[in-house]
């Protein structure tokens, strides 16, 4: 009973409010109005600007223009605490985007000994890592021409060193 009464009155008020900014913006002349509005519009645009960019954990644009570069097997950290089978793949991201106007989607892994392998069709559980007839390896040069096309997703949840 009590917050209905409040949100009324909350409600009246902001609508008083409203109306009062109605009635002043209509009374200015057509170029003030078309002034007032590019201003808002000007800064609502570097204000969302400005949300992406901190948002993105930077100060600058320059994340923006540069996209995220597929770690190579050389920066892959690999666990020293065990040692690493040979039929087990360190995840280092997913690879998405059209190529010739098919949608392409793969994960990327590399194995113990830099070899690149993806997969096109990933088994959801522990063993989604494990070398199976599922990983194709491909060639570095092959990598990067995908490189090129797709949009390379990082691998955040193990092995990949930032």
């Amino acid at each position: 009973m009590i917050t209905r009464k409040v949100t009324e009155r909350l409600q009246n008020i902001l609508a008083k409010k409203v109306t009062s900014f109605n009635n002043g913006f209509n009374d200015l002349s057509k170029r003030k109005q078309q002034f007032a509005l590019l201003v808002f519009g000007v800064t609502i645009t570097i204000v969302c600007v400005m949300l992406i960019l901190y948002s993105k954990g930077c100060g600058s644009a320059v994340r923006l223009v540069i996209p995220d570069q597929i770690v190579m097997p050389y920066d892959i950290f690999m666990s020293s605490e065990k040692e690493v089978s040979e039929y087990q793949l360190t995840p280092v991201g997913k690879m998405k985007g059209e190529i010739q106007g098919e949608f392409e989607s793969f994960y990327v892994a590399v194995d113990s000994k830099g070899s690149i392998y993806i997969n096109r069709d990933i088994e959801y559980s522990e063993r989604a890592y494990e070398k199976t007839d599922a990983w194709m390896q491909i060639s570095r040069e092959k990598l990067i021409e995908y490189e090129r096309e797709l949009s390379f997703i990082p691998s955040h949840s193990r092995g990949v060193r930032r």
